[in-house]
């Protein structure tokens, strides 16, 4: 889209260029008033076939011919790029574009997705069904196109390459809360990994990773969370060989479609909730909610299976599984009102 803008400035100067020297030459060569000029350069470069307000001497009829010859190209390429542009449906995307970028700019806590590929097109269907506010930069107009085509607007999108830092800005990378980062090379994801964190010193950096020894690099470079495909695979593969029981229950998780609705999530103590300062038992999550709790994450350490005596304060994380709504309704409790978010 920048570089149709690009196209469509150059071409109105061109066309401002051209008539300058047009009027300019006649000004000059012919010795024609501002006006005569003008009308001289208008219908040469109109190509209306009207005689000349003042016969040409032969200087000007050279300087017509020449006038023709760039006036005519150059008014073709120009009226090319701006028939485009506004006929051919550039000028409602670039609308769009502008549109898309004051929503973003009204967002805050949300999270940037880096990339659309295969992994990607899975984290980008998680977010929408779980409603998550997030913003998509993707280098390729036809990508996003397949996802609008599905999922109409409810995501928001830069079209653009993520290693310019101007482009995660337009991304909100100030505000956001958690980057994702899944492009197809481990020197891209590093990139992405040391500009969000320059850009951001509090975001939360979450990267894949293609070769398993690069991780430490990334790690280095500021992401907080290095995914490995590879040794996830792995693991898979091996528990397929050693452990059928537990490949057993992966399998019923993944085919299950009532268990496919499942979720894990984390969600943060409020200090205006009536859950702080109560033991799991007194909260009775699974009775108010219906969530299963995996464990609690305090600022020292992550308790997983908790006993039923463990304290609650504010600011810890409760780690559950569930359905959206459970959590929405879990997060309403926690934060001590009614807003469904998560």
């Amino acid at each position: 889209m920048q570089t149709q803008i690009k196209k469509v400035v150059i071409s109105m100067l061109l066309l401002v260029v051209i008539f300058m020297f047009g009027i300019l030459g006649y000004y000059y060569v012919e010795e024609y008033s501002f006006i005569n000029s003008l009308y001289m350069t208008f219908i040469t470069l109109s190509t209306v076939g009207f005689r000349e307000v003042i016969p040409l001497t032969d200087q000007g009829k050279i300087f017509t011919c020449l006038l023709i010859f760039a006036g005519v190209s150059g008014v073709i390429y120009s009226l090319g790029h701006l028939t485009t542009f506004f006929i051919e449906g550039e000028m409602k995307n670039y609308l769009k574009g502008v549109k898309m970028k004051k929503k973003i700019n009204a967002m805050k806590d949300h999270y940037i997705i880096v990339g659309c590929g295969r992994t990607g097109k899975k984290i980008i269907e998680e977010f929408i069904s779980n409603e998550l506010e997030f913003v998509i930069i993707e280098k390729s107009y036809e990508e996003i196109e397949r996802y609008i085509e599905k999922f109409g607007d409810r995501f928001h999108y830069i079209i653009g390459d993520a290693t310019d830092d101007e482009n995660l800005k337009m991304a909100g990378i100030e505000k956001a809360k958690v980057i994702l980062s899944v492009l197809a090379t481990d020197a891209e994801n590093l990139f992405i990994t040391l500009s969000s964190r320059e850009l951001n010193k509090n975001i939360k950096i979450v990267t894949r990773v293609i070769e398993v020894g690069n991780s430490k690099k990334l790690k280095m470079a500021g992401a907080d969370i290095v995914i490995s495909p590879l040794e996830i695979e792995s693991s898979r593969l091996f528990a397929t060989a050693t452990q059928s029981n537990i490949l057993s229950f992966l399998d019923i998780m993944s085919n299950n479609s009532s268990l496919q609705t499942l979720k894990f999530a984390s969600v943060e103590i409020k200090t205006t909730s009536d859950l702080e300062g109560k033991n799991l038992k007194e909260a009775m999550i699974p009775q108010r909610t219906n969530l299963i709790v995996i464990g609690i994450e305090k600022k020292s350490r992550t308790e997983f299976n908790p006993m039923s005596h463990t304290k609650i304060n504010a600011g810890d994380k409760l780690l559950v599984l569930g359905s959206l709504d459970q959590i929405n309704s879990l997060n309403s409790i926690a934060d001590g009102s009614n807003k469904k978010s998560f």
